[in-house]
């Protein structure tokens, strides 16, 4: 019996280090690097859909005159309001057929970097899919995601988050 519990001791230690690593593997904000669109080298954005590698100050001008989409905490589900908007962007784009627009994806501050670029990139990828469902052509619009990098309000309480939760749109060309 004495050599069973010498050699229990061991294996206890060993299932619970693995338990430990396993529980924190799970984490909910884990993001495989491989997730569609992520692209550490891009210097904290995630570019697809022929996003130029700069960023947005250097692409366009931000079309001021175009409502912001919002989405709800770790959400890119399109709301009736964020629907709303974006048939805004959409008669729009269909009454300027030469401009094209860069989607900025951005999050709050909550989460890891790498989910909330894969998360901004997944809203700016919701309204870019919505706006080529309305019948803009897609090579009109790029996507980026900045994540949390570029918060519109530094606060740090849910009415700054709420903000900071929103696709917001960049002329790259009229």
């Amino acid at each position: 019996m004495n050599r069973l519990g010498h050699f229990l001791s061991p294996v206890k230690a060993a299932l619970f280090v693995c338990l430990i690593v396993f529980a924190a593997s799970c984490s909910k904000k884990d993001v495989r690097s491989d997730e569609p669109g992520f692209n550490p080298s891009e210097g904290g954005a995630a570019a697809t859909e022929g996003a130029a590698p700069t960023n947005a100050g250097d692409a366009g001008t931000p079309a001021s005159d175009l409502p912001i989409v919002y989405f709800a905490f770790d959400s890119y589900k399109l709301d009736g309001e964020a629907r709303n908007a974006l048939k805004q962007v959409s008669k729009y784009m269909k009454d300027n057929p030469s401009v094209t627009l860069q989607i900025e994806g951005h999050c709050d501050e909550r989460g890891t970097t790498e989910y909330n670029l894969a998360l901004g990139e997944r809203r700016a990828n919701a309204s870019r899919s919505y706006l080529t469902k309305a019948g803009i052509d897609g090579s009109r619009l790029s996507v980026i995601s900045y994540g949390s990098e570029r918060p519109s309000d530094a606060g740090h309480d849910e009415s700054a988050w709420a903000k900071n939760r929103r696709d917001a749109f960049v002329i790259v060309s009229k």
